[in-house]
């Protein structure tokens, strides 16, 4: 084309492979060698070795070849110029330390190993052993996929009140710096290629917290134990258990401090609710009686209904507040309670009825949304936070969790994993 015709060209010389392809396509083979060795000259010939076949006057080969299989001695050739080397004197290993040292007395440092940390990463798929080794990418990661996890904030403190006792240190020589250890629970059966971090969070010490906050609720420190009880559910998938059993009661625990955390926010809410008018009125109702549905220990469900009956029988809803006050006497208050309530439940059986219309009806079973504060009734849609569990209407997906601080609203996740698997 006219485009190659007017590119331009290059002149270059021919090269040896060149030279030696077009000679073996030439019938003229000899020739064509014959031209090519008084192109390169008489003075590289010599270089090539082909005149010197090693033959002797009886045209035997006399096999040098086989001088070089057992001869060390090298040649003129081969002889390096390190007679011109300027070393340092220091370097000079004396004779001695020579013999006993082996080669030249010189010593070359191991190649550094892997550590610990790094095989704990390998062999587990748990946060809290990744936080123990210190890849918090890593932690981060399998968070944000087993539980959903995406605001980190929350588990600042954790992470670090965790990583504080993933490794000990030992005092060494003076004037050097400190040697670290690292715990491990399988030590005893374990090398260092299979080993795991040791323990730090156990399920009992949980359940020491959760002691400690069903006092605070007791109390009527609700701000308190609202922080308590959301410190243990961002624990739970930092712990490590051995067994199905332990498995099963730690999902449980997060259950309980997850029906506490929706109880105790809504319950706030109800107080920093407005009463000035009669719809605010029902509103603070629905979520007293709503309330009364969380899942609660009884000393806790008595003072639930104890609201609740009090709320409805001033809002003259007394067929409601009737059938708070047979739930509050069949958990057994003290008698007192007892007492106090079945006078309100006799005046209520003589007016059985209900002056105002609340959105509330114990007989269709329900969870409460932990955003609005409204029942979801079994069989309707809504979406479930990874981590805490709490239910939420579908408006609010992709959302962050109210209960947890951390988790996002209908995300997808594989599921808490705290056991270790055996490999």
């Amino acid at each position: 084309s006219q485009s190659e015709q007017n590119w331009p060209l290059l002149t270059v010389s021919r090269g040896f492979f060149d030279t030696a392809i077009m000679a073996g396509k030439k019938a003229e083979g000899v020739a064509a060698a014959g031209m090519a060795m008084e192109d390169d000259g008489d003075e590289d010939a010599a270089g090539w070795g082909d005149s010197d076949l090693g033959l002797d006057d009886d045209g035997e080969d006399k096999d040098e070849f086989k001088d070089a299989e057992g001869d060390d001695e090298e040649g003129d050739g081969w002889a390096p110029d390190d007679d011109d080397l300027d070393l340092p004197a220091d370097l000079e290993v004396p004779a001695a330390t020579a013999e006993a040292g082996g080669e030249d007395g010189y010593f070359v440092a191991p190649v550094r190993g892997t550590p610990p940390t790094q095989h704990w990463t390998n062999n587990s798929a748990l946060p809290i052993d990744h936080i123990l080794a210190g890849n918090v990418e890593s932690a981060f990661r399998l968070l944000h996929d087993q539980v959903g996890v995406v605001n980190f904030e929350a588990y600042k403190n954790h992470f670090m009140s965790s990583f504080s006792r993933s490794r000990t240190m030992m005092v060494g020589m003076p004037s050097t710096p400190s040697l670290y250890g690292y715990p491990q629970s399988n030590w005893k059966e374990t090398n260092p290629k299979n080993g795991l971090p040791a323990v730090g969070l156990k399920l009992n010490d949980l359940v020491s917290r959760l002691q400690s906050a069903y006092q605070l609720t007791t109390s009527g420190k609700f701000g308190e134990a609202t922080e308590k009880f959301r410190s243990i559910l961002l624990s739970i998938p930092l712990l490590v258990v051995e067994s199905k059993q332990d498995e099963t009661e730690a999902n449980q625990l997060r259950e309980i401090s997850c029906s506490y955390l929706v109880g105790l926010t809504m319950e706030t809410a109800r107080k920093e609710h407005p009463k000035a008018s009669l719809e605010d009125q029902k509103r603070v109702c629905e979520m007293a009686a709503y309330f009364t549905h969380c899942n609660l220990q009884p000393v806790h469900q008595i003072l639930t209904l104890r609201t609740a009956l009090n709320l409805f029988f001033k809002l003259k809803n007394f067929k409601t507040a009737g059938s708070f006050a047979r739930r509050l006497l069949e958990l057994g208050p003290k008698p007192e309670v007892a007492q106090q309530t079945r006078k309100i439940l006799q005046a209520c059986d003589k007016n059985p009825v209900d002056e105002h219309q609340l959105e509330y009806d114990e007989h269709n079973p329900f969870d409460v949304c932990a955003a609005s504060f409204v029942p979801i009734y079994r069989g309707s849609e809504c979406e479930i936070a990874p981590l805490s569990q709490a239910k939420y209407l579908p408006k609010y997906k992709g959302e962050v969790c109210r209960i947890d601080k951390v988790s996002q609203i209908g995300k997808a996740t594989a599921g808490l994993k705290i056991r270790r698997k055996v490999r």
